[in-house]
């Protein structure tokens, strides 16, 4: 009787094991490289992909994430450059906003935020995937000046993640090295070093909400939050009548952390330690200027939550000391 005594003990215990195998495996990150993107899974299902080089319906400036789903796949945010097709809306009223990206608009002078000139704009020219790992990678890429000559090296590191109660997470973490001189990442709000435009449903009635505890609906939350300095902000409101939203981490080993925030009640919410005289007009001009001298490299980590619920049902304290620990 004791052998099968021990199969029986062995099979319970297969099948009490059995759940939790699988909701390891409904977190499994998986990542598949296309000509143009890499398309991200999360347990089989759509999270987002990475547009790396040129897409049939635009002219390729830099690389962005786009669609970026929460779980159940609900996508989150808004890829301003196509909405007027996908859905059907008048006017993309910032073109330049790509679903969530990394960019800024005075690099050395050169325009790396809006889309001015069209094809001709200066790129984020994508040179390599140094390395491409089952959950992240490694990318290389040349910032150009307006002659689309590389000014600027930058190093991106991604990571995907899943928390525990179901919200994702993607990692960047940007080192920037100058090549021939020093660059001076300019003093103006139209910069994000971690930029996301929400998806215009949560846009529509959204609540701002920052780590200071600063929070608010609609344009008075804009106000409350617009430029102020936090660990973290974050912009919520429903799609299909649940909430969701997205929230933006500033990891403290950043230059002039807690950094401040360009975020509006249409949807964009960008970290910016540049602008200062824009957000504050007692600040003289180009007070927010930051210059890496040439030799030297500046890495800047942030990290994006996509969660369902709002700012308080995603427990984002939380999430940022897990941010930072780890």
């Amino acid at each position: 009787m004791r052998p099968l005594t021990l199969v029986l003990a062995a099979t319970i215990c297969s099948m009490l094991a059995a759940p939790a195998a699988w909701a390891e495996d409904g977190n499994t990150v998986k990542i598949a490289q296309l000509d143009n993107h890499l398309d991200v899974t999360v347990g089989g299902k759509p999270f987002t992909s990475y547009w790396f080089a040129k897409r049939d319906d635009r002219p390729y400036v830099r690389p962005f994430f786009f669609p970026v789903m929460a779980e159940g796949d609900v996508p989150v945010t808004s890829d301003q450059y196509t909405l007027v097709e996908i859905q059907k809306v008048p006017k993309a009223d910032h073109p330049h906003h790509q679903s969530l990206w990394v960019s800024h608009g005075d690099v050395n002078g050169v325009d790396h935020w809006s889309l001015a000139k069209g094809a001709d704009s200066p790129k984020q020219r994508h040179v390599k995937f140094a390395r491409l790992d089952a959950d992240g990678f490694v990318e290389t890429l040349q910032w150009e000046n307006n002659d689309h000559q590389s000014m600027l090296d930058e190093t991106r590191t991604v990571k995907f993640l899943v928390t525990p109660d179901g919200s994702r997470a993607i990692d960047i973490a940007s080192a920037f090295t100058p090549i021939d001189g020093p660059i001076t990442f300019g003093d103006t709000k139209e910069a994000g070093l971690m930029s996301v435009r929400l998806a215009t449903s949560i846009a529509a009635h959204p609540t701002l909400t920052q780590s200071t505890g600063k929070s608010g609906e609609g344009l008075a939350g804009e106000k409350a939050c617009w430029g102020k300095p936090a660990e973290w902000c974050d912009e919520s409101g429903l799609i299909n009548g649940k909430p969701f939203g997205v929230a933006v981490f500033d990891h403290p080993t950043n230059p002039r952390h807690p950094a401040a925030w360009h975020v509006r009640a249409y949807g964009l919410l960008s970290s910016n330690i540049f602008g200062l005289s824009d957000f504050d007009k007692n600040n003289p001009k180009h007070s927010g200027d930051f210059t890496i001298e040439k030799g030297k490299t500046v890495t800047f980590r942030h990290r994006a939550i996509i969660h369902a619920g709002m700012a308080a049902d995603a427990k984002l304290d939380e999430k940022y000391k897990q941010f930072v620990g780890g």
